[in-house]
């Protein structure tokens, strides 16, 4: 039986069995949906467009058929994510390009006449510092991309049952937006995510792609020229070279004498890193993530949940008035908007 003909309990049965999470179902469900809305058969397809859409799911396949097909199948490249099958590959790109197309109408583009395709890791760097500021942080990085109509958006629902995806460039016509898949404790990785990603979109990686999906961003793929290029994008754009270097006395090293170490250099003037993104910089450089990660505990005395800061910004940024009420619980729904207070 196809799911149309489902009534809306068995309709959304099919769609777990999909393997979507029941809040990811939810979280698409229409708001408007009622006990009276059962018995209209107006109300029963709107409701299956409205899922699909949200899902990324092929319309026609919800009436023809008892397996939906993903509208955006084939159209991303995926880093790091040889594990994933098909389906979970078309869940992944098709509920990142579903949500990129109702979020980014809502976002003011970039009006200026030079194009994203023309700026540099090394200019934005230069713009961002000019401002007074003594390294380019997490919060520089949101200004930047929401003032290039590039929203920055953590997924608080997600379309499979764990978050293997680290982050996520999406391409809808000429506009981009960033979702963050992977949540932590402190700002630098996130920073390094968006810049990371940041770099496929100026970059033109995704001009032949709807996504570019990463899975381990932090661990350097030296087989991957895109991956290395956005590497090398996002350690200029965060320390202002591609390859930063730190050294140490190794047998010396521990937690608080690298975070002790980021810190006189700031305050000396021999960097303008970020202390915490300087760690992360030392454990590319030596693979001593075990050092690196207890820097960050010594940088950032309190553990913070980064994503509502992301999500934060991102209610501040979106046209709410030009959104429909159902477009804005759907959004909100995916932001995580209920916990942001």
């Amino acid at each position: 039986m196809s799911i149309f003909k489902q009534n809306s309990a068995g309709f959304r049965q099919s769609i777990e069995r999909m393997g979507y999470p029941r809040s990811t179902v939810e979280a698409v469900w229409p708001e408007w949906w009622s006990a009276e809305a059962e018995h209209s058969k107006t109300a029963q397809t709107e409701l299956r467009l409205t899922v699909a859409r949200r899902l990324g799911l092929r319309p026609t396949t919800l009436f023809e058929t008892d397996v939906p097909e993903f509208v955006w199948q084939h159209e991303a490249k995926f880093k790091g994510l040889a594990a994933f099958d098909d389906r979970e590959r078309g869940a992944l790109t098709s509920f990142g390009q579903a949500f990129a197309q109702s979020l980014l109408p809502f976002v003011e583009p970039f009006s200026r006449a030079a194009s994203i395709a023309a700026l540099t890791a090394a200019g934005l760097r230069t713009r961002l510092l000019a401002n007074d500021r003594p390294f380019v942080d997490i919060v520089d990085l949101c200004a930047l991309c929401w003032g290039l109509g590039i929203p920055i958006v953590h997924l608080r629902v997600f379309p499979l049952p764990a978050k293997r995806m680290a982050a996520m460039a999406v391409r809808v016509g000429e506009r981009y937006a960033i979702l963050i898949g992977r949540d932590a404790s402190f700002p630098a990785p996130i920073a390094f995510h968006i810049a990371h990603e940041l770099g496929h979109i100026v970059l033109g990686h995704l001009e032949d792609a709807t996504a570019i999906v990463d899975a381990k961003i932090l661990e350097r793929d030296e087989t991957d020229e895109e991956e290395i290029a956005a590497d090398a994008f996002a350690l200029s754009l965060l320390t202002g070279s591609e390859r930063p270097t730190f050294t140490m006395d190794a047998d010396a090293a521990s937690g608080i004498q690298l975070a002790r170490a980021a810190f006189e250099g700031l305050q000396a003037g021999r960097h303008q890193i970020e202390p915490g993104v300087l760690c992360l910089c030392y454990g590319f450089q030596t693979g001593d993530w075990k050092v690196a990660n207890a820097a960050l505990h010594s940088v950032y005395t309190q553990r913070g949940e980064v994503w509502k800061m992301l999500n934060k910004t991102a209610t501040r940024e979106i046209n709410w008035e030009a959104i429909s009420p159902g477009g804005q619980a759907y959004i909100r729904a995916v932001l995580g908007a209920a916990d942001l207070a």
